[in-house]
């Protein structure tokens, strides 16, 4: 049997078969309960008109039947028999004889009490004996359960015709509250399917929808969100490196068309393939980086992590960087030392990035500082430079892809935007954090790295 997938009917099943069990047991125990209040009350009839028959017999030893009787009067159920060994000397009618004859038969002597036996029939009856006043006599007071049995077994009856209906009527009832309940899935389901990249800004009331929901809803609009800035970024990102592209292509296009269209001196098209090389390494240069920052972001990225000394490395930077820093009167000035365990030709370009974009931005004739500090869980490297401060509203922008704070003034200068991009896509994979603070004319960018987590690898 295939089970059914629909939640609100799982629910309605569980719940029905849960309730089955439980009125099962109930009606179990309450089977129980009353049989044992049936019992109850039988046995207190039983013995108070075996005392009534007693108080007659007390006063009258030789009693005769009609006195006896007498006390019977309105209880058609109820019999009485005086019998001495297994002779029957008096009796309230035959059924009362044979019981008794029968209970003479199994009874090797007569002992006062109350027990349950069964008559021919194999019903049960309630048979209580006491001693007469006459020494070897013995009354016998004979009970009949026949409509004791007719109520329980009404009861029965009726417990098994109601409990399919009530079963059925809680399981039906559970599966509407429950389709009810689920509503707001519905309502996900229905946003869930309206969502394109022209809808991701529909959000779920979060007042709508339950309490027991409202997390779910909550992270699914956090989801929503999430995908709306990134296909944005996607779409920023589309637009730029089509801008990005477009200048130097349509430069070089530029070029070729005006020299192709007349006849020109051989210096002429070496001029035209000079610039066309230097628009095209630069396009290159655009590529690369956007094919690191794409493995980067994939993980793809392996790292070949080793022991670094910073101080050596850094100064090796500054002599590839000495021709350019003196072109501005610029000094380049490093303190503290350090090793840390990275990958030693990303660390280089991150830094290289660093000390480029300083240069670039740097006042003349002013210094720029490189400072490696170490502490117990980490060790950072700061690249200071002296210049114009960086607005506060660009600062929480500067590591996105292709953002300029000036951008005319970083495309003459060769930079393409992602330089900081990269840096912040390096320190990530080394689980390391990349921090700028600008202010005093001072614009430092810091990175940090943990070394608990290098001693780790």
């Amino acid at each position: 049997m295939k089970v059914p997938k629909s939640l609100a009917w799982r629910v309605g099943g569980m719940v029905g078969v849960f309730c089955a069990v439980l009125v099962f047991l109930i009606a179990m125990g309450t089977d129980h309960l009353l049989r044992l209040a049936l019992d109850q009350r039988a046995k207190t009839e039983l013995i108070g008109k075996m005392e009534a028959l007693q108080q007659v017999l007390n006063a009258n030893t030789s009693a005769d039947e009609s006195k006896l009787s007498a006390q019977l009067v309105g209880h058609p159920y109820l019999h009485w028999a005086l019998v001495s060994d297994s002779t029957v000397l008096k009796s309230s009618d035959p059924f009362a004889r044979e019981q008794a004859l029968a209970q003479a038969h199994f009874q090797s002597k007569w002992v006062a009490g109350v027990f349950t036996r069964k008559n021919n029939l194999g019903d049960p009856v309630l048979l209580g004996i006491q001693a007469h006043p006459i020494q070897a006599q013995w009354l016998l007071v004979f009970l009949e359960r026949e409509s004791d049995q007719k109520l329980l077994l009404l009861f029965r009856q009726s417990q098994a015709l109601a409990l399919p209906f009530a079963v059925l009527f809680i399981a039906l009832g559970s599966w509407l509250v429950a389709k009810r309940a689920l509503q707001p899935l519905q309502t996900f389901n229905a946003l869930v399917s309206s969502v394109t990249a022209a809808s991701l800004h529909a959000r779920l009331g979060i007042e709508a929808v339950p309490t027991e929901l409202q997390e779910l809803a909550i992270s699914f609009n956090g989801m929503l969100q999430r995908l709306e800035n990134s296909v944005e970024r996607l779409s920023q990102f589309s637009a730029d490196l089509a801008h990005e592209m477009r200048t130097p292509l349509s430069n070089v296009l530029g070029d070729i068309q005006v020299n192709l269209s007349k006849t020109r001196e051989v210096a002429d098209y070496q001029r035209v393939l000079a610039s066309a090389e230097e628009e095209l390494l630069r396009l290159n240069r655009l590529i690369n980086d956007l094919l690191f920052l794409a493995n980067a972001e994939q993980a793809e990225q392996a790292l070949n992590l080793e022991e670094i000394d910073l101080k050596p490395l850094i100064e090796m930077l500054f002599d590839f960087f000495d021709a350019l820093a003196e072109s501005k009167n610029i000094q380049l000035l490093i303190s503290g030392s350090g090793q840390i365990l990275a990958d030693k030709s990303m660390l280089q370009r991150a830094l290289t990035n660093l000390l480029s974009n300083a240069i670039r931005h740097a006042d003349l004739a002013s210094k720029i500082m490189v400072d490696i500090e170490q502490d117990a869980h980490s060790i950072s490297i700061s690249v200071s430079n002296q210049g114009e401060v960086i607005a506060a509203d660009h600062l929480a922008h500067l590591f996105e892809r292709f953002y300029r704070v000036d951008p005319a003034r970083s495309r003459n200068d060769g930079g393409s935007g992602l330089g900081l991009a990269i840096i912040s896509s390096i320190m990530q994979l080394h689980h390391g954090e990349i921090d700028v603070n600008s202010h005093s004319n001072i614009s430092s960018f810091k990175l940090k790295f943990k070394t608990s987590q290098q001693n780790q690898a």
